[in-house]
């Protein structure tokens, strides 16, 4: 593999040509009638710089891997979350049936509630 490397930065290193056909206002690598070739060469890039871009891309992966175990073990002290779940049908406890006189055991009235409008009653016009 170690000897691979080399041979394929030294064909990196050579340009490619390439045949392209301008046609109307599009490109096409297949001649057209009325179209104009156009050579192109691909420059490739030199072997310090294929060199520099593996190095970056380590450190990038580095640098990657060291933040993510910082997320993790922030992750890990982060409290627990509590969720609230609504009660399901059924689930809760029943609830004691209340005597069915107007007074409990202790002698008082059960409350009632009446709805009272803050505002004075109108009086009908006649």
């Amino acid at each position: 593999m170690r000897r691979l490397l080399p041979l394929a930065l030294l064909l990196a290193a050579v340009p490619t040509h390439a045949q392209v056909y301008r046609c109307g206002n599009g490109y096409s690598q297949q001649p057209c009638t009325g179209g104009v070739e156009i050579a192109v060469v691909k420059q490739q890039p030199s072997r310090e710089e294929a060199a520099r871009a593996v190095a970056v891309a380590k450190s990038d992966a580095q640098r990657a891997d060291a933040m993510e175990k910082a997320r993790l073990a922030q992750e890990a002290k982060a409290p627990k979350a509590i969720v609230l779940e609504p009660p399901r049908p059924g689930a809760s406890a029943p609830i004691a049936a209340k005597p069915k006189g107007k007074h409990d055991k202790k002698g008082h009235k059960d409350e009632q509630f009446t709805a009272v409008s803050p505002a004075p009653a109108k009086k009908a016009k006649n």
